[in-house]
């Protein structure tokens, strides 16, 4: 059975995904406009998948570590 994606708000969006310390809501939109992950428009309203923003997040901003000489 193929599991459904979860569609949510912005703000319900940034609770999921930044637990402790949040972006807020203005810096989380000017990332959507920079298209720094992926939005779901439905009409003129705006949802993001939490697990696939988190993985564009993942994915733009981890940095793996140096291996010592």
């Amino acid at each position: 059975m193929a599991t459904q994606k979860q569609l949510v708000g912005a703000e319900d969006c940034i609770k999921i995904n930044f637990p402790a310390k949040r972006p807020s809501l203005r810096t989380f939109r000017k990332w959507q406009a920079n298209g720094w992950f992926p939005v779901h428009k439905i009409g003129h309203l705006t949802f993001f998948d939490p697990e696939e923003v988190r993985a564009a997040l993942d994915r733009r901003f981890r940095v793996n570590p140096v291996e010592p000489r």
